[in-house]
């Protein structure tokens, strides 16, 4: 998945590939952090349910920004290796979508306008 950010051309041109990477940085510091925090939250546990949870599945969600010549790439990932059965919307399995799991995909249509409206507010200031 991936959210796309407009206006970046734009800026480019007008302070060059490095000073822009240091405007989108910050914006996408709190993107991949607000994206980390959604898939952080648990759903009620299941009524009856006798499982205990450990939390080790939202402590394990991870941040990564990658500056390349391509520009800069954030990445959030869980390092279990049950996360993808649990929050992959591609992967997720039956039993964690009936107890309501959160995937990836929502967390990334929850958080998508807020993430666009930061990177948009960094570009116009940079722009004027």
């Amino acid at each position: 998945m991936s959210i796309q950010i407009k206006g970046v051309a734009e800026l480019i041109a007008k302070l060059g590939k490095a000073a822009a990477v240091q405007v989108l940085e910050p914006p996408m510091q709190r993107g991949v952090y607000r994206l980390q925090r959604a898939m952080q939250e648990y759903p009620p546990a299941p009524r009856n349910s006798r499982y205990v949870r450990t939390g080790t599945l939202g402590r394990r969600w991870t941040t990564r920004i990658v500056r390349s010549s391509n520009g800069l790439t954030g990445t959030v990932g869980n390092n279990t290796v049950y996360g993808p059965l649990v929050q992959s919307s591609q992967f997720q399995a039956r039993m964690h979508k009936r107890t309501g799991w959160r995937t990836d995909q929502w967390a990334v249509d929850k958080e998508r306008a807020a993430i666009v409206a930061d990177f948009e507010r960094a570009i116009q200031a940079a722009l004027r």
